[in-house]
């Protein structure tokens, strides 16, 4: 019998762990962040924070991206309870997997959303927020979480909302839990990207069910086949996240993508991922409220035969331009397919595969930003809203490293 939700929430409360434990203030000077000269945390702006501003400190001069070191216990009843009323999210979005000229592997994201100021302003908006997690027990990591799925209709969780009169940290007390994409202590890096539920599909049964499954792997699992493992253990059921599929990546060069349609979990192993089932063949063109948002297409090899598996979807046109482009890198010399690049070849295959008001042809949507994750060194560097001129870099720890 499946789960109830709350009984969902019953387990998890009775299963917590006690407190997360964050590293240092980042806005301490140990941690290569920035402080006033009273040692008191500030923004990037140099101004000085309030005690209820400490928690969460602005990286980028437009407000788009924030670093926050969560210390709150978020498998306890408080984070749990205001769980219960998240809504629906999106993650409609591109990631692939190489390694750099060093042989350590690598992970690559874009994550798209089109988040609009409001219904009456559709300006694009944006407030993603660098995570740090130590729990108790468990392992620590660094994640990219997209706050507004907090509460979407709440205007502080936009662009420079955290440098808002009235904003509080409590705003973002489910953020370990509305994370996108980010990697553990053991190189274990997961992302989840949206599918579409085809006509007489199951729709997934819990808003939040695989940004939830994403957090039990980050904080459990220390490679590729711990995290297929905790599908069948974690609290949150296949029926729960059924409406995202899940990359993983270790620091061996392992990968997986994990999906789940109608209950069934299915993995592929596919170094490119983005809103198709790569576990089924039954590709279509893609629409959207009756209109044709892209035509199907697929690669195959001089033969002929399909290189990868090609499923219902969306996001056909952004996957062929990224495995085109890792076919031209792959490493002829090893026995073992794999594809090797420089980080900086790696940013130029995630700008291909950008989207913003000028990609209208496939449907708008808004690269919120790009991340390339280092799984040997445990880091992550990311560039906000497409400004590819400057990325913010950061281990594990929560250290800013450059």
């Amino acid at each position: 019998m499946k789960r109830r939700i709350f009984g969902l929430i019953l387990v998890i409360m009775i299963i917590s762990m006690t407190g997360c434990g964050g590293s240092p203030n980042p806005v301490n000077s140990s941690t290569g962040q920035p402080q006033s000269s009273s040692g008191q945390p500030q923004s990037i702006t140099g101004q000085s924070q309030s005690p209820a501003q400490r928690e969460v400190v602005r990286l980028d001069e437009e407000g788009y991206l924030y670093y926050m070191d969560y210390t709150k216990d978020y498998y306890g009843s408080d984070v749990i309870d205001a769980l219960r009323k998240a809504e629906l999210i999106d993650t409609g979005c591109s990631s692939f997997f190489t390694h750099n000229p060093e042989g350590e592997p690598i992970t690559c994201r874009n994550y798209d959303y089109p988040h609009r100021v409001s219904d009456e302003d559709s300006t694009l908006t944006g407030l993603n927020i660098v995570l740090h997690c130590k729990p108790e027990g468990k392992y620590e990591s660094i994640a990219m979480a997209d706050a507004v799925w907090c509460d979407e209709k709440n205007p502080l969780l936009q662009q420079g909302g955290p440098d808002k009169e009235g904003f509080e940290p409590a705003l973002l007390d489910i953020i370990p839990y509305q994370c996108m994409d980010g990697i553990n202590e053991k190189g274990l890096c997961v992302s989840i990207l949206k599918v579409d539920i085809k006509k007489g599909d199951q729709p997934a049964s819990y808003p939040v069910g695989s940004s939830m499954l994403l957090r039990y792997m980050l904080d459990d699992c220390a490679n590729v086949e711990e995290a297929i493992k905790k599908v069948d253990t974690a609290i949150v059921t296949p029926e729960d996240w059924q409406d995202c599929h899940i990359f993983v990546t270790d620091a061996s060069g392992e990968y997986a993508v994990i999906e789940s349609r109608n209950g069934k979990v299915s993995t592929a192993r596919s170094d490119v991922v983005t809103n198709f089932y790569l576990t089924y063949d039954d590709i279509e063109d893609s629409y959207k409220n009756g209109k044709l948002r892209e035509h199907a297409v697929m690669i195959t090899d001089e033969k002929g035969e399909k290189q990868y598996n090609y499923g219902y979807g969306h996001g056909y046109h952004r996957f062929s331009t990224i495995a085109s482009q890792l076919e031209s890198h792959r490493d002829t010399s090893a026995e073992k397919y794999r594809t090797v690049m420089p980080e900086s070849a790696a940013l130029v295959i995630l700008q291909s595969a950008a989207q913003n008001p000028y990609t209208k042809a496939s449907g708008v949507s808004m690269t919120q930003y790009s991340a390339i994750y280092n799984n040997e060194k445990k880091t992550m560097e990311v560039w906000p809203f497409q400004n590819y001129k400057t990325s913010y870099s950061f281990d594990v720890v929560g250290k800013q490293i450059r």
